[in-house]
């Protein structure tokens, strides 16, 4: 099988967004990106180890604002629950694997103040494996030491307002990503 490279999965996530559009084609891009996720070099063939400090991109398309971004690395870590605004976004794993939950409001909405959040559902994500999350979806992710995972984006997520939660002091906020 002939190997499948960002280029390519960027070239067919412009097609299914152009045809069908982001909430249509989600899955269908998901579904490419496990099959990019398969190839055994990607990390290497894509990321300078020495250089990666948690977030690289490896590829974008400017027609559609896809982007293809490598997180993670040798330590841990774990993110508060959060959406990412306009933005659709798939996490895949490449090493190890990652913990996601997906998050429901129960109150009224609001964009600050007071948020009352419950967790709907969590999982695992495996290598190889990927999850979708639609516009405004919150989740919340944690991973172990020595992970290594891709998000793709419609959409530049760090130039974006989104919500951020804290579960322990049942509160929102809602500010740029940077």
């Amino acid at each position: 099988m002939a190997k499948y490279t960002v280029s390519e999965f960027l070239m067919d996530a412009r097609r299914i967004i152009t045809n069908i559009g982001v909430n249509e084609g989600l899955e269908d891009i998901r579904i490419n990106m496990e099959r990019m996720l398969q190839e055994p070099s990607f990390l290497n063939d894509n990321v300078d180890l020495n250089k990666h400090t948690g977030f690289t991109v490896v590829g974008h398309d400017k027609e559609t604002d896809v982007y293809v971004i490598v997180h993670g690395g040798n330590k841990a870590s774990s993110s508060p629950p959060h959406d990412h605004g306009p933005c659709s976004v798939i996490y895949g794993n490449l090493t190890n694997h990652t913990i996601m939950r997906r998050w429901k409001r129960e109150d009224d909405g609001g964009d600050t103040g007071p948020a009352e959040l419950k967790m709907a559902n969590e999982y695992r994500v495996n290598a190889g494996e990927a999850s979708a999350f639609a516009r405004g979806a919150i989740h919340s992710i944690e991973y172990p030491d020595n992970t290594y995972f891709v998000r793709v984006t419609v959409g530049d997520v760090e130039r974006q307002h989104t919500h951020r939660y804290d579960i322990g002091n049942n509160t929102v906020r809602f500010d740029l990503r940077s």
